[in-house]
């Protein structure tokens, strides 16, 4: 596995058309609420965070595109139907070929991202981490 300094290394990193995509996400996720933050965990992954984890880049492949995963997807309504499982109990994600592809449904993630950001504002006790531990016990 490919090792990066930070976020901008690894978007440097990437094709010049998900790069494109990313960046333009990247910007949009970052504007959606004053108390957003991103985080650049494990050497590869970009978190975006508004007082807990809200959502990432998760995989990246050429052919199929990028997932933009949320991480407590499993709460939220997604009244349009565009969260995929992919067989994840709590994680929901949407995925996209490249920027176009994003901005023919760019209304639909934007109600999403709105959504998960309302929910970590609106129960704060519901934790990624605490979601997570309370899944293990089980």
């Amino acid at each position: 596995m490919v090792e990066y300094a930070d976020a901008d290394d690894f978007l440097a990193s990437q094709t010049p058309e998900i790069r494109q995509l990313l960046s333009y996400v990247r910007q949009l996720v970052m504007v959606a609420h004053p108390k957003m933050k991103e985080r650049f965990m494990y050497n590869n992954t970009l978190f975006f965070m508004c007082l807990d984890y809200v959502c990432y880049f998760g995989k990246i492949q050429k052919t199929k595109g990028v997932e933009i995963a949320f991480v407590k997807g499993f709460l939220l309504k997604d009244e349009a139907g565009v969260l995929e499982s992919k067989g994840r109990k709590i994680i929901r994600g949407m995925t996209f070929q490249n920027l176009k592809d994003f901005q023919a449904r760019e209304e639909a993630f934007l109600e999403v991202l709105q959504e998960a950001i309302l929910l970590n504002e609106t129960q704060p006790q519901k934790t990624f981490a605490k979601i997570m531990f309370e899944r293990r016990k089980k």
